[in-house]
């Protein structure tokens, strides 16, 4: 894999972050297309949720990093919330974005569920590429495998542990690029099938398909953290998505006003 794509001098081009941001921009124009139908009014409203979503993903993103993966308050725990190159949770962002959605909806009068249903489909086709910049980092590394596709890690400078360099692994990346490509497929088609329905629907499937695929891959990764009940965190937490998608749907059904 590239974690570096190439160096001129002190300066060097990270493919994580080359994704991340062809990701972002690609679904952000999708987001900009669908603005007015999504409750959007005005230009400034739509640089306003921009840096809304950014500031909620990271901000949720980087929390529950830091409380997953290191000591709450130690020396690492401090290193890690000013890095500039780790220390993030994509699950973290489930919890941020809604959040800052929401209080930009209540800023702006604007209806939550409606503007928060496209935000759900251009998610899942931002995280494909979250997914590829994490294959070319060699985060969310997968365990090490047999199977004829395993792919192996060389180069020092990516994020896999140093005992798995060389080691064929699990492309649990590709695996997650996968399912997030097909949830993104049917959420924009039932989106379009829905535009006349109370709104709503594409959010809660989102939330309750994404729970249930990191749910089934965290028994393909190699950096899953123990979490309760015997599982991992990361199917606790995916869960958490699935309980949270069944509130979101039953709170959709009794909205008696534009939610």
């Amino acid at each position: 894999m590239r974690p570096v794509l190439f160096s001129i001098g002190p300066f060097h081009l990270y493919g994580y972050g080359v994704m991340i941001v062809l990701g972002g921009t690609l679904a952000f124009a999708f987001l900009k297309r669908r603005g007015v139908k999504a409750g959007l009014k005005t230009d400034d409203d739509f640089w306003l949720l921009v840096n809304a979503i950014l500031f909620g993903g990271f901000l949720g993103g980087r929390i529950l990093f830091l409380f997953e993966y290191t000591r709450p308050f130690s020396a690492e725990f401090w290193r890690t919330m000013i890095s500039p190159s780790e220390g993030f949770s994509v699950l973290g962002a489930f919890a941020g974005v809604p959040l800052a959605v929401w209080a930009f909806c209540r800023y702006k009068k604007i209806g939550f569920l409606r503007l928060f249903d496209a935000i759900c489909v251009m998610a899942p086709f931002w995280h494909v590429f979250g997914r590829f910049g994490c294959l070319m980092a060699g985060c969310c590394e997968g365990r090490p495998t047999t199977v004829p596709w395993a792919i192996v890690f060389r180069d020092p400078r990516s994020m896999v542990p140093p005992q798995w360099l060389g080691v064929p692994l699990h492309p649990a990346q590709l695996y997650e690029a996968v399912g997030d490509g097909l949830i993104a497929l049917v959420l924009y088609r039932v989106l379009l099938r829905t535009e006349n329905d109370p709104p709503g629907l594409v959010a809660g499937l989102y939330f309750a398909a994404y729970g249930a695929l990191r749910f089934f891959l965290e028994n393909y990764r190699g950096d899953t953290v123990p979490g309760v009940l015997g599982m991992t965190a990361g199917q606790n937490l995916g869960l958490g998505l699935i309980v949270f998608a069944a509130v979101l749907l039953t709170w959709r059904r009794t909205c008696s006003r534009p939610c």
